[in-house]
């Protein structure tokens, strides 16, 4: 069963449930629903979560098989739950009644037949998650903002979670995420660098990019999120070119487009051809391509880009 079904299902529970999670934020949820079905006065007596890397699997099967005190059953969460397989092969021969115990392991143990499998994040969908998740804050999301945020963030659900909590708080008025939050959000903390980046690769400043890519990946980012970022930043820059072209009033164009860091570099922004920009848009979309495609490293995708549209 998955996530949802795990938790419609216990509010009857089976004695012995067997959780195979990839991720920390599917195991944190499945945690916290287990905690909630003990009440908050009766969880030191009726709820327990160990860790096999400490703790033995004798002291589980002890507090499995002791009668809950306050409640009419026992909740107990194991992690790293392997590692005694062997015991708890032989406790699901006969398991507590009155015990709930839901075993964390990293992969499916034959031995435990018994046991309910609950299975998350398997082929999990993260554009299709986020859409859920937005939803369930009465959020709304653009379709492209949710894959953008996949794209600058990676498909980690701790991660996401984190990031679509400071989209809820920047979009608390109108509770509606765009492209444009998720663009604001992204670039916020590495916002100097990126601008500098930009404007040393739209510059053709070969040394000054390279020597701003590594500040960046030093500081924590990496080349799948640099490289969206890139590819939305040079997208803009090409349509603010396209607009003052036609005449567009410049600060109109800052606003709409929300590249503020622009404010009052209308003539840098001239000075960036419409084939220059039109080439690195193309090129940042195809080492996207690539990173996702191949087993390329994209760092040197993107240096090499660098190299070439410096030239």
């Amino acid at each position: 069963m998955n996530l949802t079904a795990f938790t419609k299902a216990i509010g009857k529970p089976e004695p012995v449930y067997l959780l195979v999670a990839p991720d920390d934020y599917s195991r944190s949820q499945v945690l916290g629903l287990c905690e909630q079905r003990v009440e908050p006065s009766a969880r030191t007596f009726d709820w327990s979560v160990f860790n096999l890397s400490d703790d033995s699997p004798e002291e589980v099967i002890g507090v499995a098989r002791t009668l809950p005190w306050m409640t009419t059953q026992r909740w107990i969460y194991v992690r790293n739950a392997e590692i005694g397989e062997k015991v708890f092969a032989e406790y699901l021969e006969d398991p507590s009644p009155r015990t709930v115990l839901v075993l964390e392991a990293s992969k499916v143990v034959r031995s435990w037949a018994g046991a309910i499998r609950v299975e998350t994040g398997k082929d999990q969908n993260a554009t299709a998650w986020i859409g859920q998740q937005v939803q369930s804050q009465g959020y709304s999301i653009e379709p492209r903002a949710a894959s953008m945020l996949v794209e600058m963030t990676g498909k980690d659900l701790q991660e996401l979670s984190s990031e679509l909590e400071k989209l809820f708080l920047l979009e608390l008025e109108g509770r509606k995420i765009t492209t444009d939050s998720v663009l604001q959000l992204t670039m916020e903390a590495r916002e100097k660098d990126i601008f500098d980046l930009i404007s040393a690769i739209a510059g053709r400043r070969r040394d000054v990019a390279l020597r701003t890519l590594e500040r960046l990946l030093s500081k924590g980012a990496s080349p799948q999120q640099i490289i969206p970022m890139l590819y939305w930043s040079f997208c803009r820059l090409l349509v603010a070119r396209e607009r003052l072209d036609k005449r567009d009033n410049f600060d109109r164009i800052v606003r709409s487009l929300k590249i503020f860091s622009y404010r009052g570099k209308e003539r840098q922004i001239r000075n960036y051809s419409h084939r220059f920009l039109t080439g690195l848009v193309l090129k940042m979309r195809e080492i996207d391509r690539l990173c996702k495609t191949t087993a390329v490293d994209p760092r040197s995708l993107l240096e090499r880009v660098i190299v070439d549209m410096c030239r």
